[in-house]
């Protein structure tokens, strides 16, 4: 690679709310959740950086409220493509291949996933498609907006903490035996297992309380924006029946209360497939800290992470820099399937058939059956399509780095990178949009040996060898655009 210059800065900001004005079908969990009002607006937020214009290099990052980028059940999958497109209808002058798209992971978003219940939409409510449009044209004009506005600024970044995301895989000394095809298949862990039980061993990984904080400064070193990178995804509520960006909501509005409506807030989700906001034991504790402080937990996460912008603020505030090196990488990895064994390939057959029979009895087991179906045809196929390919992009600002990947990966998997990093600091951004399915676990090592959900051959496309193509490449990108 060339030799990383030092460049002045041009930042700019855009939002968009996106909230449906209709009813909705709400994304994830195995049911059909008809939405019953809104719980605080969704939206897509831009940040658009540029450096040594008119030659130089360029990154929009989008956050967006929503579960994923998933548009059609493990077809060509066309968000990102589409997503492009309608910037690329708007203007020439963006390259619209270094738009990263990446989720909230919210589970109280509208729907864009086709077919995701197996029935139509209710009437009066909104389809896939039309949220799908909703959230395509506020992506693009977020992102035209945020390139136009563009200033030279100044950034600087630290490290904060909040406790936000918590590992959410119980261990037990024995094995847990009942199961259910189509989603599940508990061995010695479970996700959000009772830790009450005798049987109880441990929380089976690590969590990471550490907030990365990237900040941005107009011209008279006044506050415009700041990049929150958590690794907790955004489900604090998820069972909730009303649209909401969970506890991204309460994050913004605390943060503007105290900064000024101006300010722009980035939400990233670190590598936390293995992780949630809930509490697997010190329920009661928790509980009764909230009923003290009269606040909820979203609230409460939403007072956690302000205090840790406003702990580092200083310290940022004194460390502005308008001129760093900067540069945007992007490179196709290859990544080895998760291969499905003839001993698995029996048991989903085995399972399927149940789930079927069931649902001539009436059981809407339409999600259920998907999983199984689906890894039946990558028992069919894997010897004929061995690999995936993942865009991974990595920006290196100053001595700080940005670098994604298109899964919910399990924590180890982050840790590593950022452990590896030639960066001070490395924000891992996941469930960032490719063009293809974007988002199936990405189980650790230890996930896949102790089962449970995220850890199954039903919940993951790719298995820990994938994972660690995925650290060795990045760290190798991160490298190259450290050497001299």
């Amino acid at each position: 690679m060339n030799e990383v210059q030092n460049a002045s800065l041009r930042i700019g900001w855009a939002t968009r709310n996106v909230t449906p004005d209709r009813p909705v079908v709400l994304g994830a969990q195995h049911r059909m959740r008809v939405s019953e009002g809104v719980d605080g607006p969704v939206t897509v937020t831009a940040l658009a950086m540029s450096a040594g214009e008119p030659a130089g290099d360029s990154i929009i990052f989008v956050s967006c409220d929503t579960g994923g980028f998933r548009h059609r059940w493990y077809d060509e999958n066309d968000y990102l493509p589409l997503c492009r497109a309608a910037v690329r209808a708007r203007t020439s002058e963006i390259d619209v291949d270094r738009i990263v798209l990446h989720a909230t992971h919210s589970h109280t978003a509208p729907n864009t996933l086709i077919g995701r219940f197996g029935d139509a939409a209710p009437e009066g409510v909104m389809t896939a498609e039309e949220c799908m449009d909703v959230f395509v044209n506020g992506i693009a004009e977020a992102a035209v907006e945020a390139w136009s506005n563009r200033q030279p600024a100044g950034v600087s970044w630290g490290l904060g903490t909040a406790v936000v995301g918590h590992n959410r895989r119980a261990t037990y000394f024995d094995e847990a035996s009942d199961r259910r095809g189509g989603a599940v298949v508990n061995g010695f862990t479970r996700m959000y297992g009772e830790t009450n039980d005798p049987e109880f061993s441990h929380i089976e990984g690590y969590e990471d309380h550490y907030v990365d904080l990237f900040y941005t400064w107009d011209g008279g070193r006044n506050l415009t924006g700041v990049v929150v990178n958590l690794a907790c995804p955004a489900q604090e509520t998820e069972m909730g029946m009303r649209i909401s960006a969970d506890f991204w909501h309460e994050i913004r509005e605390e943060i503007r209360r105290r900064h000024g409506k101006h300010v722009q807030i980035l939400a990233q989700c670190s590598s936390a497939g293995d992780q949630s906001p809930h509490r697997l034991w010190y329920k009661q504790a928790e509980e009764r800290m909230l009923k003290l402080r009269g606040l909820t937990m979203r609230q409460e996460i939403g007072r956690r992470v302000a205090d840790a912008v406003d702990d580092v603020l200083p310290a940022a505030r004194a460390s502005i820099e308008t001129s760093v090196p900067f540069r945007h990488a992007i490179k196709d990895i290859r990544l080895p399937r998760r291969m499905v064994s003839d001993e698995e390939a029996a048991t989903v057959r085995s399972d399927l058939a149940k789930l079927e029979a069931e649902a001539q009895a009436g059981a809407n087991n339409y999600r259920l059956m998907r999983p199984c179906r689906r890894v039946l045809e990558r028992y069919e196929s894997q010897k004929e399509s061995p690999e995936i390919v993942m865009e991974l992009h990595v920006v290196r600002v100053g001595d700080m780095a940005f670098a994604t990947n298109r899964f919910e990966l399990f924590l180890d998997f982050g840790i590593r990178i950022k452990a590896r990093s030639p960066a001070v600091q490395t924000f891992v951004v996941q469930l960032a949009a490719n063009d293809g399915w974007t988002g199936s676990y990405l189980p650790s090592e230890r996930a896949v040996a102790n089962k449970g959900y995220g850890g199954s051959v039903y919940n993951n496309e790719i298995g820990p060898e994938g994972g660690r193509v995925i650290v060795e490449e990045t760290v190798k990108v991160l490298n190259e655009l450290w050497e001299r």
